[in-house]
């Protein structure tokens, strides 16, 4: 089976649509991606499709180690609950920041409003992308370049999860949105030890739920 790309760069199209397959389960958790089968799946280079797996190892969405062909992560409680542990060190402490000063960008607004959109649909990867946007638009609004490239490691790597809890149906996305709006509410109202709160909560709820879903 051949799959046609229909885009002006194909690199860009090829990263997207195995993002999405990774992202719906479609390619699963321990499957190798390796150089030789994407580039005759979809027929491309074999340069094409080295550079696309080396931007999602880059996303998190796969992984390589040593003389090992770039694999789907595996999720299990250890690597869940450390993941969330690590996003709840960097977020809450800047939510609670974003409170005290009263600062909410536009871009966060811009972000929040198009998860709600992204909310009303099942496109996956899009809810993913949409999710990944609104969390990394508050962190960069405190302008620390530091700590955006944290965050970045950590939720870039915690798409799988993410895409996860949606594959399942684990938390409506109309939920997910209205979290995110009480973050919002409390960073605008300037609550800081409020911000941090229902922050937490929100990925509480989350790792929560994707815990329970693995133990089956």
């Amino acid at each position: 089976m051949s799959i046609q790309l229909v885009t002006q760069s194909v690199g860009d199209a090829l990263v997207t649509s195995l993002r999405e397959r990774i992202l719906a389960d479609e390619i699963t958790a321990g499957t190798a991606v390796t150089e030789a089968s994407v580039a005759t799946e979809y027929k491309v280079a074999r340069q094409t499709a080295k550079a696309a797996i080396e931007r999602l190892v880059g996303e998190g969405l796969l992984e390589r180690t040593a003389h090992r062909s770039a694999r789907v992560p595996m999720l299990d409680e250890a690597r869940v609950r450390d993941l969330y542990f690590a996003r709840g060190v960097i977020e809450v402490r800047a939510y609670e920041l974003l409170a005290g000063r009263r600062l909410l960008t536009s871009e966060a607004l811009t972000a929040h409003e198009a998860f709600r959109e992204c909310s009303t649909n099942s496109d996956v990867a899009a809810l993913v992308q949409a999710d990944v946007a609104f969390h990394r638009a508050l962190i960069d609004s405190l302008e620390s370049d530091r700590l955006s490239r944290a965050h970045s490691v950590i939720i870039n790597e915690i798409r799988l999860c993410l895409a996860q809890v949606q594959n399942a149906h684990l938390l409506a996305p109309a939920e997910i949105a209205e979290e995110h709006q009480t973050i919002i509410t409390a960073i605008r109202d300037g609550d800081v030890p409020g911000a941090g709160q229902v922050g937490l909560e929100h990925l509480e709820h989350a790792e929560r739920n994707l815990l329970a879903h693995l133990r089956g």
